[in-house]
């Protein structure tokens, strides 16, 4: 029995078996898809000779199922991007629990090349939600995300305006 044959013979099984799912070819092909997505072919186009040669797939399915490999390919923080990724600009990542928490460091200017003195920061550290909530037990939710936000600059809404809000909108309890 040849070992080079055998091997052959499974990938060539695993290739054309029908029980095999759409993720999975689509990983398959991931690499080439990915470099006609950098090379600015249109999703629909490509969809369109997927369909050609025998996967049939939906656009939202093939969106959702790129997303999915994308995510797994590259994990969080490694900074890597792929293909399409990298060629095209990225929006700004939504704000996580992990990313709201972590220090603001990695997010400062350059320092300013003139040889006056940098002021000093007024806070090294940001300090999670429950942080704020242990350390303040006596404040209500409401203020404790105040408290929160102010961490992170000048507020764009006011205590007014958040008052002026909340007349407009009263709670409602239930009876």
């Amino acid at each position: 029995m040849d070992h080079e044959q055998l091997a052959s013979a499974l990938r060539r099984l695993a290739s054309t078996s029908p029980k095999r799912s759409k993720a999975s070819h689509l990983k398959t092909l991931l690499p080439d898809i990915e470099a006609a997505l950098a090379a600015r072919v249109p999703a629909v186009d490509i969809l369109n000779t997927l369909r050609e040669q025998g996967l049939d797939i939906s656009l939202r399915t093939f969106h959702g199922t790129l997303y999915r490999l994308r995510k797994t390919a590259s994990p969080p923080g490694s900074g890597r991007k792929s293909g399409a990724a990298a060629a095209r600009p990225s929006a700004p990542a939504p704000v996580t629990a992990s990313r709201a928490t972590a220090p603001l460091e990695a997010h400062k200017p350059a320092p300013p090349t003139t040889d006056a003195p940098a002021p000093a920061p007024a806070q090294t550290r940001i300090k999670t939600f429950e942080q704020l909530q242990s350390e303040n037990p006596h404040l209500s939710s409401m203020q404790l995300n105040r408290l929160y936000a102010e961490q992170y600059g000048e507020p764009r809404v006011s205590n007014a305006d958040i008052d002026a809000l909340k007349k407009k909108y009263p709670q409602h309890t239930k009876p």
